[in-house]
């Protein structure tokens, strides 16, 4: 094993030499001086044949020994970036090696889903023990798709001054860059439940009302006596009044439907999910309606259908940003563990196409709640939407091209329908 991967080593090396046009035409030249020398009784063209085929091989070995031993250290500001926003990556490379580096050209290899120029000249750099071993350069990326991409290896090609020959390196490893999911602006939703016109949409819930919760003052003349705190008056020995104020929290559970078949997807022959238009669409509801709710002063649950996404947006607990992380490299999830929510009295779900199987599973799932709301994708069967509409759920087909903020006016009207 040992004697062979040394020779690997090698094969790998010499495969990673290119031969440049102007270096094919040297050999090229090269062989037919070489066949014309005896033809044409012309000795020196053997010369010429040396010489070309000469410096070509001499090329190669003169970019064998370059950039042999490099290290690279990448990496993003920032490291979480909006769709469509940008990022600069900040590369530094350092010759570990003793003998110089080469003038080259380097290319920072960008996977789908991410854009920026990031190609250019890598300059000569001198021996590890010199100070100019070490050279930094930036460029600009640009998120386009919602996931953690990798980005590396760096490429490196390295020329011959004759440009003959370069070879090709990759140094470094891959260093990830998070790009959020696309949110959609939302209509404000009613502060406590109703609308301006009295319909119930979208309702908090109302909890930690009590004795805790409820602020004393000094009486003043004018009064009621049953607003009498007789708690508080009997601590400060002065009569104390109950404050008219009360607390109220607003909750709500967001949950993405994240099954492969509902979401019209699966693996493919490399074991990758294949895209889906509609579960694309479902994680950008999921992370607009999340981040709308967590705006508007809600405690906001976000799950998946999986184990994948699981946050508590609220002071002292996660954050928006945890949330959309989440969302931003959540895939397809073949299990289900519905067994794991709790969910609030208000809900939203995200949910792909399904069966009345898979409906009866999410009215089971969601039964302790009062009021759900639900974006369901057109192809489910009849029969689905009547056990949703039986379990008084309030419901709104849409298709993976539908305007998001569209949908969402629909439906706080059909909450406001079933209201009135």
């Amino acid at each position: 094993m040992a004697s062979t991967e040394p020779r690997g080593r090698l094969r790998q090396a010499a495969s990673s030499l290119v031969v440049t046009r102007r270096g094919i035409g040297f050999v090229v030249v090269g062989l037919l001086s070489f066949a014309a020398a005896p033809l044409l009784s012309l000795p020196a063209m053997l010369y010429v044949t040396g010489l070309l085929l000469g410096l070509v091989i001499g090329s190669a070995a003169f970019v064998f020994v370059g950039h042999s031993r490099v290290r690279i250290e990448r990496s993003f500001t920032p490291q979480v970036v909006a769709p469509g926003a940008q990022s600069r990556a900040t590369v530094h490379v350092t010759n570990l090696s003793v003998l110089p580096c080469l003038e080259a050209r380097w290319e920072d290899h960008l996977p789908h889903g991410i854009s920026g120029d990031s190609m250019g000249t890598l300059p000569a750099l001198s021996g590890s023990h010199s100070t100019a071993s070490r050279v930094t350069f930036t460029y600009t990326l640009q998120g386009l798709q919602r996931g953690r991409h990798q980005i590396g290896p760096l490429r490196v090609d390295v020329q011959d001054p004759f440009g003959l020959v370069y070879r090709r390196h990759s140094f470094g490893t891959t260093v990830p860059l998070t790009v959020l999911p696309r949110r959609v602006e939302l209509a404000p939703i009613a502060a406590r439940g109703g609308s301006d016109d009295g319909a119930t949409v979208p309702a908090p819930q109302n909890v930690g009302i009590g004795d805790d919760d409820i602020i004393a003052r000094a009486y003043l003349p004018g009064d009621a006596l049953k607003r009498i705190h007789w708690k508080a008056t009997a601590h400060r020995a002065q009569l104390m009044v109950r404050q008219e104020e009360q607390q109220i929290t607003p909750r709500a559970s967001v949950i993405l439907d994240a099954e492969p078949s509902s979401q019209g997807t699966a693996r493919d022959r490399k074991d990758a999910w294949e895209y889906s238009s509609g579960f694309e669409w479902s994680v950008i509801a999921t992370a607009s309606i999340a981040a709308h709710l967590a705006r508007a002063g809600y405690v906001v649950t976000v799950l998946s259908s999986g184990r994948s996404v699981d946050r508590v947006i609220a002071d002292g607990q996660d954050t928006i940003e945890d949330a959309m992380v989440d969302l931003a490299v959540v895939e397809p999830e073949p299990v289900d563990h519905h067994g794991r929510f709790e969910p609030d009295r208000a809900a939203f779900v995200v949910l792909g196409r399904l069966s009345v199987s898979r409906a009866q599973q999410w009215v089971a799932a969601l039964a302790t709640s009062r009021t759900i709301h639900a974006f369901v994708a057109r192809g489910t069967t009849s029969d689905a939407l009547d056990l949703l509409d039986a379990a008084r759920w309030k419901v709104v087909s849409y298709t993976p091209g539908d305007d998001l903020a569209e949908a969402w006016t629909h439906l706080a009207g059909v909450s406001a329908r079933a209201a009135s």
